[in-house]
C-alpha cells in the first residue's frame, strides 16, 4: 500500500533542499530579502533531516518481515539497485560539467571523490572527511550505514527489529559521545545523526500497532511546524553546515532542533492520513509527482545550479535576487522531473527486468 503523505513529505523535503541551494547560488551574485529574513538563509538544509526520518519509516515498512541471509542479501541488492546506479550517473554528469569549467581541478580530489562515491562508507585509515563527487551524496553515506544496521538484524533473524534498533543506535551514539574518537570512521559510525532514522522506525511501530487519535496526530503536526518556525525566527547555529554534521560536532544539536520537529511532522501527516483526514491534500497530483521524482531532483539540482552559475559568471547577467531563487527552484525541479522520466525510471526498469526464460526443447519421440 502506498502512503501518499510520505510522497508529499518527500516533495516538501526536496523543495527545502532545492531552496537552500538556490539561495547559495543567488548569494554568489547579489543580495536577496530571503537570505536576510531571520534565519531562512540556511534553513532549507532541514530537508535532509526529514528525508532521514522518512527513510527510517520506509525501510521498516518494507523490510520488517525479512528474516535470514537470503532476505538480507535481497534487501541489500534492492537498496543498491534503487540508490546507487542513479547516483553514479548523476555523479558522472556533475563531474563532466565540473571538469569542463574547472580544468585545473586537482586529480587527487577527483580520486578521493570517487572513493567516497563508490564505497559510500568510510573504510580507509587515511580518510578524514566525506567528499563525494556530488556534494549532496554525503547523506547517502548515512543512509547506507542505516541499511547495513537493518541488514544485520535481518541476517540474524531478529523478530523485534524496532526494539533492537532502539538499543543499538543509541548505544553507538553513546559510545561516540563518551570516547570522542578522532578516527573519522568511528566518528561516522557513532554519529548522533543516526537517531533521526530511529525516529522514523519508532513512527512505523506506532503506525503498525497503535491507533493514534486524530487530535494527537494534529498536535504532532502543529508541534513540528512550530519547531520549524522557531528555527527560522530564533536560529540554529552552524548545524546546517556539512562539516558540522559529518564531523559529529553539531549532530546532536541538529537532531534536537531539526530531527525532532521533522519527526513530529512526519508522524502527524502519516497518522492523519491513516485516520482518513485531508484525503484531497495527500492525493495532490503535483505533490505526488514531485515526491516520486524527489530522488532525481535531489541528485540533479546541484549540477543544474553549478551550470547556471557558470553562465551567469560568463555573461555578467543576473536577474532580480528574490525572483531568481523562485525561478531557479522551478527550473531545478523541472530538470529533476525530466531526469526522473528519462533516466531514473528507465534505469530502474532495466535493472529490475528479468531475462526471459529459455524455451524448453523436448526431444521428439
Amino acid at each position: 500500500m502506498k502512503i501518499n503523505s510520505i510522497q508529499l513529505l518527500r516533495a516538501v523535503a526536496v523543495i527545502l533542499v532545492v531552496h537552500v541551494h538556490a539561495i547559495d547560488l543567488q548569494e554568489a551574485f547579489t543580495v536577496s530579502h530571503q537570505q536576510k529574513f531571520y534565519f531562512l538563509e540556511n534553513f532549507g538544509a532541514i530537508g535532509v533531516d526529514l528525508f532521514f526520518g522518512i527513510s527510517g519509516f520506509i525501510i521498516s515498512y518494507v523490510a520488517s518481515n525479512y528474516f535470514g541471509a537470503r532476505d538480507g542479501v535481497d534487501f541489500l541488492k534492492k537498496r543498491f539497485l534503487r540508490i546507487n546506479p542513479i547516483y553514479y550517473v548523476a555523479s558522472v554528469c556533475y563531474m563532466v560539467f565540473f571538469c569542463f569549467f574547472d580544468r585545473m581541478y586537482p586529480i587527487t580530489a577527483i580520486l578521493y571523490g570517487w572513493r567516497d562515491t563508490i564505497f559510500m562508507l568510510p573504510v580507509l585509515n587515511s580518510q578524514k572527511w566525506l567528499a563525494p563527487i556530488l556534494v549532496v551524496g554525503w547523506s547517502l553515506s548515512f543512509e547506507w550505514w542505516f541499511y547495513f544496521l537493518f541488514f544485520f538484524l535481518i541476517l540474524f533473524r531478529t523478530k523485534y527489529k524496532t526494539l533492537l534498533l532502539l538499543l543499538v543506535i543509541p548505544a553507538l551514539v553513546t559510545v561516540g559521545q563518551l570516547l570522542k574518537p578522532t578516527d573519522f570512521r568511528l566518528i561516522f559510525y557513532t554519529n548522533p545523526i543516526m537517531l533521526e532514522f530511529l525516529f522514523g522506525v519508532i513512527i512505523f511501530w506506532l503506525y503498525r500497532h497503535v491507533k493514534v487519535a486524530t487530535g494527537v496526530a494534529g498536535l504532532l503536526l502543529l508541534l513540528g511546524i512550530g519547531g520549524y518556525v522557531y528555527n527560522i525566527v530564533y536560529g540554529f547555529g552552524n548545524i546546517s553546515e556539512l562539516s558540522s554534521v559529518t564531523s559529529g560536532t553539531g549532530s546532536l544539536k541538529r537532531v534536537l532542533l531539526w530531527g525532532l520537529p521533522s519527526a513530529c511532522i512526519l508522524a502527524g501527516c502519516i497518522f492523519l492520513e491513516q485516520r482518513g483526514v485531508w484525503a484531497r491534500l495527500w492525493n495532490n497530483k503535483w505533490g505526488l509527482l514531485i515526491g516520486d521524482a524527489s530522488y532525481s531532483i535531489y541528485l540533479t539540482h546541484y549540477t543544474f545550479y553549478y551550470f547556471i552559475a557558470q553562465i551567469y559568471a560568463a555573461t555578467g547577467y543576473f536577474m532580480n535576487a528574490d525572483l531568481s531563487v523562485i525561478v531557479h527552484m522551478v527550473l531545478a525541479v523541472a530538470v529533476g522531473i525530466f531526469f526522473y522520466y528519462k533516466v531514473e525510471r528507465p534505469l530502474i526498469k532495466l535493472l529490475h527486468s528479468r531475462p526471459a526464460a529459455r524455451p524448453v526443447h523436448t526431444a521428439m519421440p
